[in-house]
């Protein structure tokens, strides 16, 4: 959790995102980088076939960089103002002109998170793809953070658990947010998990790092899995869902939905996603 990377795609997006960060770079003494990347769906088009086109002429491009660079440094000024605990944070802008979704993927692989705004719309493709870029080419964790809430994450922590190797990594790669929670709770949705550890042999992995999780086991059914996980999430009033990303096929997911997709677009609590 010592470096975090915040990839822009909408100016409005900085404010919130970065608020979130560097609550948790407080926690974890953690340094903070910003990049900007091009929000457009030709990105994401381009991404799915390995092929970049950049759209905006290149003054354009670095125009608007220098715009969210200049939000970013605004908006880290205007907290450490207001937070003497902020003298030492550590931040950095990394690039001069809009990224595309390569250099997104690259770049994330030397960060122990990625926290990135939730989408909001079936049609915000764009951000769906660099959620999935992050996950399956930067092979990081990403933390969704929804908008417009006030966030204070990591003290209700539910682990999304159905025995997927997905699941697992989750798991260990969350383990220095479970350290610090109040709670910790091992959901697992009956019907819909495949062959491997249980809930309670994860509490015993879990305890031997000195966290106090409860495996708890609802019922529920494919279809309705992510709507099971939230309801649940909500009613012990969660701050964050740790689940494993895509834990079935990410083509199967795109086509039919899958409880991955139905938290990115519908959870009102942060979610942190691990392929």
């Amino acid at each position: 959790m010592r470096n975090i990377l915040l990839p822009f795609e909408y100016i409005e997006t900085i404010p919130h995102l970065l608020d979130c960060a560097v609550s948790l770079a407080k926690k974890y003494n953690s340094s903070v980088s910003g990049v900007a990347i091009h929000q457009r769906i030709d990105s994401f088009i381009a991404q799915e076939g390995s092929i970049v086109f950049d759209t905006l002429h290149h003054d354009e491009n670095k125009e608007e960089a220098i715009k969210y660079k200049e939000k970013f440094i605004d908006h880290i000024n205007t907290l450490k103002k207001s937070d003497g605990d902020l003298d030492d944070l550590k931040y950095k802008w990394l690039s001069e002109e809009l990224e595309n979704q390569k250099y997104l993927g690259d770049l994330s692989r030397v960060y122990n998170v990625v926290i990135i705004s939730r989408p909001y719309q079936e049609l915000q493709s764009a951000s769906l793809s660099s959620i999935q870029t992050i996950l399956f080419d930067g092979g990081r964790p990403v933390m969704l953070i929804p908008m417009n809430k006030q966030i204070d994450i990591g003290k209700e922590v539910v682990i999304s658990w159905n025995c997927t190797t997905e699941s697992s990594r989750a798991v260990f790669a969350a383990l220095p947010i479970l350290k610090k929670a109040n709670n910790v709770t091992i959901l697992t949705v009956e019907k819909v998990i495949t062959d491997g550890p249980s809930g309670e042999q994860v509490a015993e992995l879990l305890a031997s790092h000195g966290i106090d999780a409860k495996p708890i086991t609802i019922s529920g059914d494919e279809k309705k899995i992510g709507d099971a996980i939230l309801d649940f999430s909500k009613s012990v009033d969660a701050d964050l869902i740790v689940k494993g990303a895509y834990t079935q096929s990410r083509l199967r997911e795109i086509i039919f939905g899958g409880a991955t997709r139905h938290l990115m677009l519908h959870s009102e609590i942060p979610i942190y996603l691990v392929n």
